[in-house]
């Protein structure tokens, strides 16, 4: 019998959306195929989580939970439409092409354009955390990357990604996953100068910077 998706993170129907998070985090490093996990498992964790974080998905989800309707066609799995379909090598080497260039090519520039000013936004905040102009410029600077965030989600969602490049696009929505979280994170220090917050916003987006040098090199490596 197939899991449901709670089952799926180790949780009960009724997980709040920290134990939902919580439970996530732990799976994906025990389960992440780069620590030896196995890709269906990893598969299975990511499609639970994107349905369980998304309020409008989880909400659908959950009011067919105790009924016999399929939530698949709500919230197909994406390794399943690509396995959909098959195509010649050339086609291929062009699904490859396109999708690197209109996929990952530009989400990745994005994260880069978030991640790269951040440790200059944290320094210049040190200085005095309580300043209100300070304050204000280091909102300013979450604010936009959250617009940027939404925009990387849009991106992605554009195009399934090619099964030939599976783990690509699986790392791909790990990265900006980690930065999105990071954001959330960075937003709670500034509500109530916790010091935690700030501590795992940190290392989540030094998390998203390693699995970006990952995936250059998988990418130079394969010559996409």
């Amino acid at each position: 019998m197939t899991k449901n998706l709670y089952e799926e993170l180790g949780l009960k129907k009724s997980a709040t959306r920290s134990e939902i998070k919580s439970s996530y985090r732990s799976l994906v490093k025990k389960h992440h195929p780069d620590a030896g996990g196995k890709k269906e498992r990893f598969l299975a964790i990511q499609n639970a989580w994107e349905t369980l974080n998304d309020p409008i998905k989880k909400k659908q989800y959950d009011s067919s939970f105790s009924h016999s309707s399929s939530f698949d066609s709500l919230n197909e799995n994406w390794e399943e439409k690509f396995n959909s379909k098959k195509y010649n090598s050339s086609i291929k080497d062009k699904e490859v092409e396109t999708w690197i260039k209109e996929i990952y090519s530009p989400i990745n520039r994005i994260i880069s354009q978030i991640i790269k000013p951040l440790n200059n936004e944290i320094r210049e905040l040190s200085a005095d955390p309580y300043d209100d102009q300070l304050m204000e410029n280091f909102c300013s600077y979450i604010i936009l990357s959250q617009k940027k965030i939404e925009k990387v989600e849009k991106i992605y969602k554009k195009k399934i990604v090619p099964k030939s490049i599976s783990a690509l696009g699986l790392d791909l929505y790990h990265c900006f996953s980690q930065v999105k979280d990071a954001l959330s994170e960075f937003d709670r220090y500034t509500q109530g100068y916790v010091d935690n917050y700030l501590f795992d916003g940190k290392e989540m987006i030094k998390e998203a910077k390693r699995i970006q040098s990952k995936m250059s090199i998988e990418k130079k490596n394969k010559n996409f």
